[in-house]
């Protein structure tokens, strides 16, 4: 089957991670670097690289599904996390669970003098938080030097319902985040600082925290990043997720975000009462090749289109009769190709190939068919390559035709998704953020 304008020609080295950080072609002035937290520019590693544990990822990836599957199914009147209200009454800060893929990191400074943070970035969690010191438990920070230190900043304040001002994140996988309330200044460039910022100081954070310094909250949330920057960034940020593991990406947020992330077609953000912090948007299809999937013909349920864009979430999740059309359709774009045993088939990827000794692949193009937004998918995220021996269709089944599908990041790759939330739209184009 030759190349034509349905297909990518893909170079198989491309998704061989390489030993140094590649930046983006095109410099972003107030631009935060978004990497991979195990790729050769993570400030999280100490020394090299280290190898992807795929095993791993998509174990993290399983228990954040299944809690955003129990909190939709759940009463609208069940915050998924508590604590006391910065004015003495009852603070709610639902969360979703931040662990999920964990995989991309960026560095935000807080306090003064500016302490240098790596946050995992999470578009589905309200909260920031970040490991503090000194704490009651045993090894609550055991890296010191990504660790805050209140007593060591000049401009560090209490909340007003100090000192019984508290918040307890627990997530699905058992990992949690129990620490208190507290105010401070926050640094994202020399250009953006914000005095007061409201987040949390872990006091006693599970393992699975151990080697970065908390989460960067990209929700909807009153108390999210967003929500306090308001006022200079008015609701509007963007973001790059880098094509490969030691690509870099970027983060940017308000004018910056308008002028130098480029998009030419958006989506309307769908209210929902239930959840109205989550990025839900209207996905109608997918297209494999020349060959349109629509959600209508195949699926019998008429929310099934209702889809959540969530960074935390490493690949994305379909109706089980989208994902069964989508995979036969792959197969046969991809017959020419010898046929590998699957990969994490209990997880999904059960659809795979032996391109060991091939230069160069004849992908399928696949694009996101949303409501008045046709999205090309970067071929780093039609295919999940564990080796050349065993190169895997990107996207998994859902459980259940009704359960809640997910635009995860190994499809956001190299775009640039601008939310514009006071214009309810998210907004996309061709990221630069490529190797």
């Amino acid at each position: 089957m030759g190349l034509n304008s349905y297909r990518h020609m893909l170079k198989m080295k491309s998704l061989v991670p390489a030993s140094t950080c590649n930046p983006p072609p095109t410099e972003r002035v107030g631009s935060l670097p978004l990497v991979h937290r195990q790729g050769p520019g993570s400030p999280l590693l100490e020394e090299r690289p280290q190898r992807r544990n795929s095993t791993l990822i998509f174990l993290w990836d399983q228990p954040r599904i299944n809690s955003i599957r129990r909190s939709l199914a759940s009463s609208s009147s069940s915050p998924s996390s508590i604590g006391n209200d910065l004015d003495g009454t009852n603070l709610r800060i639902p969360v979703i669970p931040s662990e999920g893929g964990r995989e991309y990191v960026v560095t935000v400074g807080l306090g003064t003098p500016t302490r240098d943070l790596p946050m995992i970035f999470d578009t589905g969690s309200n909260l920031t938080w970040t490991q503090c010191l000194p704490c009651p438990t045993q090894g609550c920070c055991p890296q010191i030097d990504r660790c805050f230190e209140p007593s060591k900043s000049s401009t560090y304040s209490d909340p007003s319902c100090s000192p019984s001002c508290n918040y307890s994140a627990s997530y699905a996988d058992n990992s949690f985040s129990y620490g208190y309330y507290a105010q401070d200044t926050l640094t994202l460039s020399a250009d953006y600082t914000f005095p007061n910022f409201i987040f949390g100081c872990g006091q006693n954070n599970s393992d699975g925290f151990s080697n970065n310094a908390g989460i960067l909250g990209l929700a909807r949330g009153d108390y999210s990043l967003i929500s306090q920057t308001t006022s200079t960034f008015a609701l509007i940020f963007c973001y790059c997720i880098p094509p490969t593991y030691n690509g870099q990406g970027y983060l940017l947020f308000g004018m910056g975000a308008l002028k130098n992330c480029q998009t030419n077609q958006y989506t309307s953000i769908l209210p929902d009462q239930t959840k109205p912090s989550w990025y839900f948007v209207e996905l109608l299809g997918i297209t494999i090749g020349n060959q349109t999937l629509e959600f209508s013909e195949l699926v019998p349920s008429s929310s099934s289109s209702r889809t959540i864009i969530d960074s935390g979430t490493t690949i994305s999740r379909l109706p089980p009769s989208v994902y069964a059309a989508l995979r036969d359709e792959f197969k046969k774009e991809m017959s020419e190709y010898p046929v590998a045993r699957q990969h994490l088939p209990s997880l999904g990827l059960d659809t795979c190939y032996n391109l060991e000794g091939y230069d160069s692949v004849a992908l399928p193009k696949v694009v996101l068919n949303f409501d008045g937004a046709d999205v090309n998918v970067d071929p780093s995220g039609v295919v999940w390559r564990e080796s050349d021996s065993q190169v895997c269709l990107a996207f998994t089944p859902k459980e259940k035709e009704n359960d809640q599908t997910i635009i995860g990041s190994t499809q956001q790759r190299n775009l640039n998704i601008l939310y514009n939330i006071q214009e309810n739209k998210v907004e996309f184009g061709t990221g630069s953020c490529g190797s």
